[in-house]
């Protein structure tokens, strides 16, 4: 059976919502208020758990609406980035990631956890419009 074009979900009340577009092959991550260190390490691995086809995908994390009000941090990014490595098991040679960030103070944060993922490219912009053009030249 093929997957729908278009498939959605969430987790903590919207906090953590995801979009897997099956046409374009891209999984889009968004996160928004006040993100916890549990949404992260329970939210974004069971999107992989449910559409374990989001390997064959581009990312784009959306965290333009992301706040400080979670207090999220290092354990939940590394929660993440060790699920990842579980899941992926070096199947991701290649893969794009963009994130889509309004604070420049995070892209320091984001650069150093681009290297648990070496198999893959990261780069941060500042428009959805710039990250998908950029994940749409692959």
């Amino acid at each position: 059976m093929k997957p729908e074009v278009i498939v959605s979900g969430q987790h903590t009340d919207g906090r953590v919502s995801w979009e897997v577009d099956y046409r374009r092959l891209l999984l889009t991550i968004r996160l928004q208020g006040g993100v916890t260190d549990n949404d992260l390490s329970d939210g974004i691995p069971r999107i992989w758990q449910r559409h374990p086809e989001v390997l064959d995908c581009s990312t784009l994390v959306d965290a333009r609406h992301l706040t400080s009000d979670g207090n999220y941090g290092w354990r939940g990014l590394r929660d993440v980035s060790r699920e990842w490595k579980r899941f992926a098991m070096g199947r991701d040679v290649g893969s794009r990631t963009a994130i889509v960030l309004r604070d420049s103070l995070l892209a320091k944060l984001v650069r150093a956890v681009s290297f648990d993922y070496p198999g893959t490219v990261f780069r941060i912009f500042f428009t959805v419009d710039d990250a998908e053009d950029w994940l749409a030249m692959k």
